[in-house]
C-alpha cells in the first residue's frame, strides 16, 4: 500500500494499534485521521495510543512524529 503522505523508509512494517499498544514502544508513533467539526484532523499517537499532537495535515503530524523522536509505522 502506497502512502500519500510518507516516504517508504517511514513505514518498515505493518502493525495493528493492539500489536504497538502490547509493545509499548516509546519509539513508535502512528497518525490517525479524524474528523472535528467536518473537517479532516490528523493526530499523532503514542503506541500505547496517547495523543500527543493534532495537526490540520498529515505532512504537519509527520514532522511532530520527527519532533517527538518517534518512527511512525502504518497500522492496518
Amino acid at each position: 500500500m502506497k502512502s500519500n503522505f510518507l516516504p517508504e523508509n517511514m513505514i518498515p512494517f505493518l502493525m495493528s494499534q493492539n500489536d504497538l499498544k502490547e509493545l509499548g514502544l516509546e519509539e513508535v508513533g502512528y497518525v490517525k485521521e479524524y474528523k472535528v467539526n467536518g473537517k479532516p484532523t490528523w493526530v499523532l499517537h503514542a503506541a500505547d495510543g496517547t495523543a500527543l499532537a493534532v495537526q490540520g495535515n498529515p505532512d504537519a503530524a509527520a514532522q511532530s512524529a520527527r519532533h517527538h523522536e518517534l518512527d511512525l509505522v502504518a497500522l492496518h
